[in-house]
Formats: structure tokens, sequence, C-alpha cells
């Protein structure tokens, strides 16, 4: 204690601002394995992808062929569905297209080009699908709703305005007892 009292004494502003944020980082792991039981625990020697390896930003991954290679992109893919955001994905995406352009090939970019064209005219396609679907359904959804709500007044109402033989039994009831 009284060696880190006069190391702390003998610190810069700025030396102490980083201990005190290393302390701080550190109790807050702490409780953290204490609420969640250990979920930071062996870490340090944890398989990049073993069961209980959580990969921070910094992390190192190592991939030697192409089982690795895929597991890992679908790994991130489901980070990636999980959070949905549009322009994170495509930013991410950019990003390591940027950082592979020296190790890709003439072949290679244009298979991702083809892949990328191939899902962006299935996108089309099914947004023409739906507005063109939504259009024709609602209609026909109008018409059919419209003829039902029709059915159930003439059922309830009767199918004219003229007078029918109900009116007749009720007229009679009401001139026979009032």
């Amino acid at each position: 204690m009284a060696l880190e009292a006069e190391m702390e004494a003998n610190m810069t502003p700025e030396e102490r601002r980083q201990l005190m944020r290393e302390r701080e980082e550190a109790d807050a792991k702490a409780m953290t394995a204490d609420l969640f039981g250990g979920v930071d625990d062996g870490k340090a020697g944890a398989v990049v992808g073993g069961p209980g390896g959580v990969m921070m930003s910094g992390d190192r991954v190592v991939m030697k062929d192409l089982k690795d290679h895929l597991r890992h992109a679908k790994k991130v893919g489901e980070c990636i569905q999980a959070h949905g955001k549009i322009n994170l994905c495509s930013a991410f995406l950019k990003e390591v297209i940027q950082q592979c352009k020296d190790v890709l090939d003439d072949d290679a970019i244009t298979d991702i080009i083809k892949s990328c064209n191939v899902i962006k005219n299935e996108k089309v396609q099914a947004a023409k699908r739906k507005v063109k679907g939504q259009a024709q359904k609602s209609k026909k959804a109008d018409k059919v709703a419209a003829k039902k709500a029709m059915e159930i007044h003439d059922e309830v109402f009767g199918d004219n305005d003229q007078y029918d033989k109900y009116d007749e039994m009720g007229g009679a009831y009401e001139d026979d007892f009032f």
C-alpha cells in the first residue's frame, strides 16, 4: 500500500487519470464476473470462436482454412443481422473490402460484384412484387369487403326499401296491442 501511494504521488495528472480508468475498468469487470458468473474468465487463453470465447474489437482473429473463414463470416453476419442497422452494415462491408484490396485479385472482385448484383436484383424484384401485389390485393379486398358488408346489411334490413311482409306483421301487431 505504501509503495502504491508513493508511486501515485510521483505520477503526472495524466498518469493518475489513466490509473483511475484502469482501476474502474477492473472493478467493473469484477462486478460483471460476480453478477454473471465469470463471463471474462480464461479469456486471455480462449480460442477464438471457442465455447464462451467473446471477441472484442481489438482481438486478433486467426483463420487458417476455408472453414475458419466461413465460420467467422457467419458469426459476423449474425451480429449484423441482430442489430439490423443498414448504415453500419454497409460501412462494415466497405471497410472489409477496402482492407482486403491487396489480397483480392480480379476474379475474386468480379465474383463479389456478381454476388452483390444477384442480391440487389432479388431485392428489386421483391420490392416490385410487393408493390404490385399490394395494389391488386387492396382492390380485391375492398370489393370483397364491400360485398360482404352489403350482404350483412341485406340480411339484417332486407334487400330492398319497399314494403315487405315483416313490416306488415309488425304493423298488425302494433295495431292489435297498442
